[in-house]
């Protein structure tokens, strides 16, 4: 059974994830994977070609996420072009992955409603959490501002809108022991 595991930025997937695995689950990070995109060269070369001024180096190239970010979230066709192309990439990466796995395999995917991909999977479950707790939460981990933050929440999804009946919903009221053991709790349910 494939299981998809969204929510937005600072929802609390990457701990649900965690939780998970640390239970014996198969897990894929889609998240882990684009980070190490981000250090092939040849994702390196194609973003240069997009965002000149946020690859440095000649040789040994070298992505500025910061001024990427401040491009994307300034620019409507370069966040187009770039969820598009790592967003495929990554997610044909992850496919990958989970096919030679046998069993249950649940897959991070944090953009998957904005690139319609919920139908490919069995199951999904939708990580939910308040706005505010959400900012606060990558805060904490980031250097970035509320206003960075905010982009980032505008540019996704939007979880409060969309009719989720279909899915399992699990609210994250920031307990990372709760939300542990009701993401173990839904993956045992189905």
């Amino acid at each position: 059974m494939l299981i998809g595991l969204t929510g937005g930025i600072g929802s609390g997937k990457s701990a649900a994830l965690d939780a998970l695995k640390k239970n014996g689950y198969k897990t894929i990070s889609c998240d882990d994977i684009t980070r190490a995109l981000y250090n092939r060269r040849s994702t390196l070369k194609k973003l240069r070609a997009e965002f000149p001024s946020a690859i440095t180096g000649k040789l040994f190239l070298k992505a500025d996420k910061k001024e990427i970010s401040r491009i994307i979230f300034s620019d409507k066709e370069k966040y187009a072009f770039l969820t598009d192309y790592l967003t495929k990439e990554t997610f044909k990466i992850a496919m990958a992955r989970a096919k030679k796995i046998k069993g249950t395999v649940i897959v991070e995917v944090p953009l998957l409603f904005e690139n319609d991909l919920q139908n490919v999977f069995d199951k999904v479950i939708v990580i939910t959490r308040e706005k505010a707790a959400r900012i606060a939460a990558v805060k904490s981990r980031s250097n970035l501002s509320e206003e960075e933050i905010a982009a980032r929440i505008n540019a996704q999804f939007d979880y409060d809108k969309k009719d989720l009946s279909a899915y399992t919903v699990i609210k994250n009221d920031g307990e990372v022991s709760a939300l542990a053991a009701a993401v173990i709790k839904a993956v045992k349910e189905i």
